[in-house]
């Protein structure tokens, strides 16, 4: 028969079987529970359900009010949910209690970012990468930052000390590449879109830009292999379509870059490029009435569109239209395309 012990506690009394446990729950420490619901935020923040995150991290502030990484945390779910001007306010939260906080400089340099703020940005990211001068985010930021504004060689700077804090940074090397092609290095700009590729496969877009690399130093097949695989990687992507048709154009592949921007159009109708360019195609093809209808509709979509005049004066031209082709030439001119001014000279002066 199995022994009952009797317990007396105060004037309670218990019964416990001899193989019984009691388990007795403790409470946590007010610490404990803001780092159980701030971990719960980090979590939440995984799965990019960022109103729960900011549940939670609200709630690790309510049990720890000088949480300067729940702050900074909360800061960068409202700045996912493009709340700019909560997550400023978060983050300067955080700074307040930790001013050498890198999270919070380097989210609110993004912040200010987002809405256009973009010296202020840099201000941020410059005391992000002076008191870590390895939080390659910063440097990738500012390198984009530079990247806009037009300054390729400071860009390419920034995107050196990313790498260099961050060897597997392949949007890095993809920048940093695309800034190399504006400086017209489409060499150095090929090996730096082949390493973007070796660290991550699925960048489409990186599998384009070493196409038009490859096709602006005359590998027209290497272009066309490097498209190939940004279109199986993303069927929809009307650029690269684009592209393929222009390198197909550019060995004389009428058909396969009329079937190319073709799909360009099917993805996006209203594309000038892929208008023009079936313009530019049938001009080769020698159809001299169909490239002026598809100059047409280019400039029917973009008044302004140089391109389109040059294409559309060199058809008439063909069709003996002098006047109407000198008028389109100078419209080209007028529009910022140098052939436009070249063929108004050389055949309507």
């Amino acid at each position: 028969m199995q022994k009952i012990v009797l317990v007396c506690l105060g004037f309670l009394y218990l019964n416990i079987s001899a193989q019984d446990t009691v388990k007795v729950k403790t409470a946590l420490t007010t610490d404990q529970e803001a780092e159980n619901a701030y971990n719960a935020g980090l979590e939440m923040m995984g799965k990019k359900d960022y109103n729960m995150a900011i549940e939670q991290f609200t709630k690790a502030i309510s049990f720890k009010p000088n949480f300067d990484k729940a702050f900074a945390n909360r800061g960068f779910a409202r700045y996912e949910s493009k709340s700019y001007d909560a997550s400023i306010e978060d983050y300067n939260k955080a700074l307040a209690i930790n001013p050498i906080n890198t999270d919070a400089l380097f989210g609110k340099g993004q912040s200010f970012y987002a809405i256009n703020k973009k010296d202020s940005s840099i201000a941020y990211l410059t005391k992000t990468t002076f008191i870590d001068d390895k939080y390659s985010k910063a440097y990738y930021l500012s390198g984009q930052i530079n990247f806009e504004a037009g300054d390729y060689k400071y860009a390419i700077t920034e995107y050196d000390h990313a790498i260099a804090a961050k060897a597997d940074y392949a949007y890095a090397y993809n920048d940093r590449a695309s800034a190399k092609k504006q400086l017209g290095d489409d060499a150095g700009a090929i090996i730096d879109y082949e390493k973007a590729l070796a660290i991550d496969s699925k960048l489409f877009f990186a599998y384009n830009n070493l196409g038009s690399c490859k096709r602006n130093k005359g590998d027209n097949a290497g272009a066309i292999e490097a498209y190939n695989k940004a279109i199986s990687l993303k069927p929809d992507y009307y650029i690269a379509l684009n592209n393929r048709g222009t390198a197909k154009l550019n060995m004389n592949d009428f058909a396969g870059a009329i079937a190319d921007f073709d799909a360009a159009l099917k993805q996006k109708p209203n594309y000038t490029l892929a208008i023009n360019n079936m313009a530019s195609a049938y001009i080769k093809k020698k159809d001299y009435k169909s490239a002026t209808e598809w100059a047409n509709k280019a400039i029917q979509v973009d008044a302004k569109l140089g391109a389109a005049y040059l294409n559309r004066g060199i058809a008439k031209q063909m069709l003996k239209d002098e006047e109407g082709a000198c008028a389109d030439w100078k419209k080209a001119a007028e529009y910022g395309v140098a052939e436009g001014k070249r063929y108004t000279a050389g055949f309507c002066d």
